[in-house]
């Protein structure tokens, strides 16, 4: 309510991880100088293709769905004209003192001092890219990471950085860049499992058998050909197709 009053927007903040588990206070919290105006969430099917020898063209089987990519643009400015980002040691929430100041920086004209020099844009960005795309010497990886902005909930890590100058200093250092990062998703197996809801004959499965369940409609299910119950039976060491037993565990292997 006080911060709808005052004009006060919510920035964007990245919280960064040493682990994948996102359950232990972040390393910092970054708060970006300008929301980005827009952003980009591109979504990969992988395929594997068989060409057979001769053929022009082969087909195309599924192999994956692969992790969401996010693409976001960031503004770095130190000419003064916008108030900075900031970057805090673990959740680092920002006050509302710290809000209020953003939106009169953001209001008052910007003065600058005609003896001295703007400071290079050099600094912010790569305290940035240390952060987020920075090699971490103990963990021997780049960091894991949360964005959150609004209801825009994101767990990745940065794929690619592409840092644009655009404004410079009269001795040719940069005072404001473009910073184009495409962030991928990090979906733990569990999750992915249970999104993709997977039914593939080349993997493993495992079914509790219910009442009324019949081994060949099972084998079918899973493989899409009933006569495979003959091969679940043995693998599963069964006397016969028929003794199964409610709340048996029944392993389906790969066909090969």
């Amino acid at each position: 309510m006080i911060q709808a009053a005052l004009g006060i927007i919510d920035k964007m903040r990245i919280e960064v991880y040493e682990t994948s588990d996102y359950k232990k206070t972040p390393k910092k919290t970054i708060f970006v100088q300008l929301n980005p105006e827009k952003y980009i969430r591109r979504n990969n099917v992988i395929f594997s293709e068989e060409q057979p020898i001769g053929a022009s063209s082969g087909n195309l089987g599924f192999n994956k769905i692969d992790g969401e990519e996010v693409t976001f643009d960031f503004v770095f400015d130190s000419s003064g004209v916008v108030p900075p980002g900031k970057i805090k040691d673990g959740k680092g929430e920002m006050s509302l003192l710290d809000k209020a100041g953003d939106v009169l920086g953001a209001l008052s004209p910007a003065i600058v001092n005609p003896f001295t020099e703007v400071k290079s844009v050099e600094e912010d960005v790569e305290a940035f890219k240390n952060l987020t795309i920075g090699y971490n010497g103990d963990t021997h990886q780049t960091a894991y990471l949360q964005i959150l902005w609004g209801g825009f909930k994101l767990q990745c890590r940065l794929k690619s950085m592409d840092i644009e100058y655009t404004l410079f200093r009269k001795d040719g250092r940069p005072i404001r860049a473009k910073v184009k990062c495409v962030f991928k998703a990090t979906t733990t197996h569990q999750i992915m499992v249970a999104q993709q809801n997977k039914t593939s004959p080349d993997l493993t499965h495992f079914r509790t058998v219910t009442m009324n369940d019949k081994l060949p409609l099972m084998a079918e299910n899973i493989y899409e050909n009933a006569s495979y119950y003959i091969d679940v039976a043995q693998a599963n060491q069964l006397l016969s197709f028929r003794k199964t037993e409610t709340g048996q565990k029944i392993s389906f292997p790969p066909i090969k």
